[in-house]
């Protein structure tokens, strides 16, 4: 479907056509030719389709527009070109172009389109790049007479985390992002003559920039070469589990010092209690008192902790702390990527729609030939550009249980 600014153009277009007419017979001081005739109907009748589609397209996009306002979310269109380029792409084609295949149709298309967004990031690509119309978009594949959609490798990345549960911010975006932060609104009470009390209003920033995450898997080139969905399906979604796993420790671990971003208890003086308990409690009345106790609140926990929080009570002999996966009515949600600190297990509890991770541009994949020769196999090196930040810092707390 085009959109407004497509049929503008159009209309430009057109009036510089027939303004060409009408100043040429102007200046020659004659009547339309047979041939300009023609030209000039067609065109005056295209003008005034287009003159007509032009006011209800954009009442069209002025309603998508409201109706994402009020659903807080942006709304997504696909064109229809879009659409079978993400039909006919195949993971599997590339893979084979990784190992040394050929390379052409939409798969160099979009090889070349996720050249582009790689070098927008300032990275130069390696190896076959897959782009992130393809990335953010579920991928179609025909079986037999019907077809059969399955997630996009983004979506299948954060389903295999809690994130999504938790209610993460999450950014798609093909350059760096600098992120805004508001101080605080300065309100006082003052005499006639006195200056305003600053409360804290200068604006900071936090910056979204990408870092390599680098995945690889020993596979054969024979398995390569096969054109099987079922294969392909399952090398996609084992990928998808490995980067979901790393980008969920990232944030739960200090994971810097192997170039990862900085994880959510970084700087942060974890409250400790040996009653789980009051553990919970001492977290939510931090985020409470920080004004951050709303949004997208949620306890992420660790694993350690799953039979202490599921035989504590929050009422002795009368309610337990977790009903229906939520405590306090807020949902909890156990992870084994969320590592001790100061050996002891952790809890974070806060409004997680502060916490923004951002996935760049395309993924790269490369094949290293030598690494497992002897064994009969090829590593396959899937590369991806991630990044997270915590925008309000007191929107999140950490405790250590112990």
């Amino acid at each position: 479907m085009r959109n407004s600014k497509v049929i503008r153009e159009e209309i430009g277009e057109v009036k510089v056509a027939l303004d060409a007419l009408e100043n040429l017979v102007s200046e020659e001081n004659r009547d339309f030719s047979e041939d300009e005739k023609v030209s000039f109907d067609t065109n005056m009748e295209r003008l005034t389709e287009l003159v007509d589609e032009l006011p209800r397209v954009e009442k069209e996009e002025e309603i998508r527009m409201k109706a994402a306002n009020l659903g807080g979310s942006p709304v997504v269109t696909e064109t229809k070109e879009e659409k079978e380029i993400v039909r006919e792409f195949s993971f599997g084609k590339a893979v084979r172009a990784a190992y040394g295949e050929k390379l052409d149709g939409v798969e160099l298309e979009m090889a070349q389109e996720g050249q582009r967004e790689m070098n927008a990031i300032g990275r130069s690509a390696n190896g076959v790049v897959i782009p992130s119309m393809i990335l953010n978009r579920a991928v179609i594949t025909e079986n037999g007479t019907s077809g059969i959609e399955t997630q996009s490798f983004v979506d299948a990345v954060y389903a295999n985390t809690i994130l999504d549960d938790l209610g993460v911010t999450r950014v798609s975006t093909t350059t760096d992002q600098r992120i805004p932060i508001l101080g605080a609104v300065s309100t006082q009470w003052e005499t006639e003559v006195s200056d305003a009390i600053d409360g804290g209003s200068a604006m900071s920033k936090k910056d979204l920039a990408p870092k390599i995450l680098a995945s690889f898997v020993d596979f054969s080139k024979q398995a390569a070469m096969q054109s099987n969905e079922s294969l392909e399906s399952a090398l996609r979604n084992s990928i998808a589990q490995a980067v979901g796993a790393k980008v969920e420790f990232a944030l739960f671990t200090n994971d810097s010092g192997n170039g990862a971003y900085n994880y959510l208890g970084q700087g942060k003086t974890a409250i400790t209690n040996a009653n789980i308990t009051n553990l919970m409690m001492a977290l939510v009345e931090e985020v409470q008192s920080n004004n951050h106790n709303r949004g997208n609140l949620g306890f992420a926990i660790s694993n350690d902790l799953f039979s202490d929080v599921y035989t504590a009570a929050q009422v002795s002999g009368v309610n337990p702390l977790i009903i229906n996966e939520a405590i306090m009515g807020v949902q909890a949600k156990f992870s084994n990527q969320i590592a001790d600190i100061s050996s002891k297990p952790v809890v974070y509890y806060g409004d997680f729609s502060k916490v923004q991770i951002a996935q760049f541009g395309a993924l790269e994949l490369l094949v290293d030939p030598y690494t497992q020769a002897i064994k009969g196999t090829n590593r396959l090196i899937l590369n991806s550009y991630w990044d997270a930040a915590l925008v309000q810092d007191a929107a999140i707390s950490v405790g250590n249980f112990g």
